[in-house]
């Protein structure tokens, strides 16, 4: 007799929510995850739909008690959003390392992937990947894993690093993994978590760091998004 797998099988939390739902539901909470106030056509544009087909969207998931939009036209995710948002993070940031760790997908496509595979990934094949990559924390862009993995103390914008000091590059914002523009570019230039780079003045006042003894200006926004400690 077959020995029964030693593994348990964990609750599907995201029964009943469409496909599409639940990639607005974990879109959001990865934007939130940095940012103090999300609006309804920053989340649309990450997703890349039209202003009306995000609108029903939303009206969906307030119905479920998922997310509300405050007065002032901010989402802000519910308790119950909180607590699923959550679930589709560590989900999907487990797909990612096992793409990448076990399967060997290049870095810059593991998210893209991910979101392909994750409606077809049932409890079982999840434990499976929760096995294969037990001693992951991080995400393959250093973001924590949920219940795994802890923020790092003295963590810090790129944007926010003093001037000259060598930085390592801890983490980065995961909104920019819906961006495979910008995730190609990280790539080419091998800005990836663990990096070492420095940042420097500019006399145009851009925002420019040093990488392998060369200056790459990356913009504002890119610096907001890189996290950093200072070495």
């Amino acid at each position: 007799m077959v020995a029964a797998p030693s593994f348990v099988v964990l609750p599907n939390l995201t029964l009943g929510l469409t496909t599409t739902e639940s990639t607005c539901l974990l879109a959001f909470a990865d934007v939130a995850a940095d940012q103090a106030v999300v609006s309804a056509d920053q989340a649309a544009s990450l997703l890349q739909r039209d202003h009306d087909e995000f609108g029903l969207l939303l009206r969906r998931l307030a119905r479920r008690n998922l997310v509300k939009v405050a007065g002032s036209g901010a989402l802000e995710l519910t308790p119950s959003g909180v607590f699923l948002a959550r679930h589709l993070q560590t989900r999907h940031r487990l797909l990612e390392r096992f793409l990448l760790d076990v399967l060997g997908v290049p870095w810059m496509f593991v998210h893209r992937e991910a979101m392909r595979l994750a409606p077809a990934a049932s409890p079982l094949f999840i434990e499976r990947v929760i096995t294969l990559t037990r001693h992951a924390t991080v995400c393959p862009h250093g973001n924590p894993i949920p219940g795994r993995g802890q923020p790092i103390a003295n963590e810090q914008r790129l944007a926010d690093a003093p001037f000259g000091q060598r930085c390592r590059l801890t983490r980065i914002a995961e909104w920019v993994s819906y961006d495979l523009h910008r995730l190609q570019r990280l790539w080419s230039y091998e800005l990836l978590p663990g990096r070492t780079l420095i940042r420097v003045p500019d006399p145009l006042h851009r925002w420019v760091i040093q990488l392998n003894h060369h200056p790459l200006v990356i913009g504002q926004r890119m610096a907001e998004a890189l996290f950093v400690t200072v070495e």
